[in-house]
């Protein structure tokens, strides 16, 4: 087991911040260290754990550019395709063969697997372990959300890189990494890595479904959705972490992704935690305040977020020099003037652009959050997966969704699938802004791209990111599958 962990980035060399009650995630490498050390302690375990979903905020993922980044460039989101000076203006125009886009793509899929051979790293270590050796249900704990956050990576790396579901599910694609090995991971067929990738979900969810906090009553005080117990440090914030709720709603995401009503089931199921008091829409008062006290990512709606507080800075840093994310024509977007997303959660910023501010400098209490997963997707994913069946439910949820935003919810009960789609498809990209969602919407449905007063139609491997040309030079990796679309 030693010369497995030597071979892997030294993420596991954690120290827990303890110094105040919501920032028990902020974790700091501090040295290399044994990891058979590391793992003689249940601690490590869990210091291991909180490791790995730390790795998911570096900038090459989730930091920035599998969120605000790269994939919202190519969901056409900012008016990056203007400015030739632009670090992802080739990315804008979908020019793969780009250095500066290969680098970012490039660090995409290996900071990904990075944190995938942790996972598995982890759950070597576990599998060496009796349940015994841990306090109460924390070896539950820790394999539910070791295996889910394995399954959430690869699901993205999936719809980045490989063929939609609707238009190749038996591509030959990536790697599913299901085990740490010195070996180089075969490619796996879409339809089987979904397999595999729903064969882990369904494990932890099964696993979290009796012991997650995240579904006792006390878990409907919004207070606790972010804060830690005292003492109970491992088992409350759960919003920070893969719980239950979060997994239905992945496996919601997972089943849209492949078109099968099973969807409609989770999203459903999460809806109507929902309704019971788990979750709550954000309503305008939370967003009309003054920026700093301003509920940026609407925290009380977001079943799985990433803790990251120091996305303020890197918003910063890119906002403050160049806008590099200035939105691309607001009102196409945010038509209404009614909708307060428009009115609180788009600002002007020092030099005339409009950006979003999701990411910018709040109070803690409101901000430093990634949103992963959110309400306001179930809401749409049960309303597309339950249009054929469950059509006068289907049309509510759009309706919800859009009065909770402040806008006129009136949709005609004769309306057409196509057109509810495309209703739909308006919804998700007011909602996805700034969260890297939009761009899979569009590819999973074929859609044209919106760019504001105009579309961008791409061909199937315009949607399609490559592998890696270190992938294919010396890891063996083929991308024939991109040949026949």
């Amino acid at each position: 087991m030693k010369n497995k962990v030597i071979m892997v980035v030294a993420l596991f060399v954690f120290t827990v911040v303890n110094s105040g009650c919501d920032n028990w995630l902020d974790v700091t490498p501090q040295a290399q260290v044994n990891a058979d050390k590391l793992f003689s302690q249940p601690k490590g375990f869990e210091n291991a754990l909180y490791g790995i979903y730390t790795s998911m905020t570096d900038p090459a993922i989730y930091g920035t550019h599998m969120t605000f980044g790269m994939m919202d460039v190519l969901a056409q989101y900012y008016k990056v395709h203007t400015d030739r000076y632009h670090d992802l203006y080739e990315g804008a125009r979908y020019n793969y063969n780009n250095s500066a886009v290969q680098d970012v793509i490039r660090g995409m899929w290996l900071k990904s697997y990075n944190s995938i051979a942790n996972c598995n790293v982890l759950l070597d270590y576990l599998g060496e372990k009796s349940p015994s050796f841990f306090e109460g249900d924390r070896y539950k704990y820790l394999l539910a959300e070791t295996i889910a956050i394995r399954a959430y990576l690869h699901f993205d790396l999936l719809r980045a890189f490989a063929p939609s579901w609707k238009k190749d599910k038996d591509a030959l694609c990536l790697p599913y990494a299901d085990n740490f090995t010195d070996k180089v991971h075969g490619q796996r067929k879409t339809s089987e890595i979904v397999t595999l990738i729903l064969s882990d979900l369904d494990s932890a969810r099964n696993m979290l479904k009796s012991i997650d906090p995240a579904r006792e009553e006390g878990f409907k005080d919004m207070y606790n959705h972010y804060v830690t117990e005292l003492g109970e440090e491992f088992t409350s914030a759960r919003a920070y972490r893969l719980n239950y709720w979060a997994i239905t709603g992945l496996m919601a995401r997972v089943y849209h992704y492949m078109g099968d009503a099973r969807a409609y089931t989770y999203a459903r199921e999460v809806i109507q935690a929902q309704e019971d008091g788990y979750f709550v829409f954000t309503e305008e008062s939370a967003l009309s305040a003054p920026l700093k006290s301003r509920d940026v990512v609407m925290q009380n709606e977001i079943l799985f977020a990433l803790n990251f507080p120091g996305v303020h800075d890197l918003w910063y840093s890119y906002d403050a020099g160049s806008s590099q994310f200035a939105i691309n024509d607001k009102a196409s977007i945010y038509p209404s003037s009614d909708d307060f997303r428009k009115e609180y959660l788009i600002v002007s910023n020092d030099r005339g652009n409009e950006v979003s501010v999701k990411y910018a400098d709040v109070k803690s209490e409101n901000g430093g959050k990634v949103p992963m997963i959110r309400l306001s997707e179930m809401y749409l994913i049960a309303a597309e997966s339950g249009f054929k069946t469950h059509k006068t439910d289907a049309i509510e949820c759009l309706k919800t969704l859009r009065e909770i935003r402040g806008i006129d919810g009136t949709i005609s009960a004769s309306i057409l699938e196509d057109e509810f789609v495309k209703e739909l498809t308006k919804e998700a990209r007011r909602e996805f802004l700034g969260e890297g969602q939009m761009f899979y919407w569009y590819k999973r449905l074929g859609l044209p791209v919106d760019q504001g007063n105009t579309t961008v139609t791409l061909d199937p491997v315009q949607f399609c990111l490559p592998l890696p040309a270190t992938e294919v030079e010396f890891g063996g990796r083929k991308e024939d599958y991109l040949k026949g679309l």
